[in-house]
C-alpha cells in the first residue's frame, strides 16, 4: 500500500473510532463528512468528470452490484 493510501486509512480508521467512542457523533455522518470533505479537496486538484469517474470506479470494486437475493430455496 503506498504511503497516500495509508495515511488515508488511519485518518479515517482514527475518524470512525473518534464517531463510535463519541455519543454526540454519528458514525454514519462521520463516513459523510469524510467524503464530502475529500470531495471538496478534490475539486480544487480535478475536474467534476474526473471525481466522478474516481468515485464511479471505486464504488464498482468495492461494492457488490450483483448479489443474488434468495428467500427460502
Amino acid at each position: 500500500m503506498s504511503g497516500e493510501y495509508t495515511v488515508a486509512t488511519k485518518v479515517i480508521d482514527d475518524a470512525m473510532a473518534q464517531a463510535e467512542a463519541n455519543n454526540a457523533m454519528d458514525p454514519d455522518a462521520m463516513a459523510l463528512a469524510l467524503l464530502s470533505t475529500a470531495v471538496r479537496t478534490l475539486s480544487g486538484y480535478r475536474s467534476r468528470a474526473d471525481i466522478e469517474m474516481a468515485i464511479e470506479y471505486d464504488l464498482d470494486h468495492v461494492v457488490e452490484q450483483d448479489q443474488v437475493i434468495t428467500r427460502g430455496c
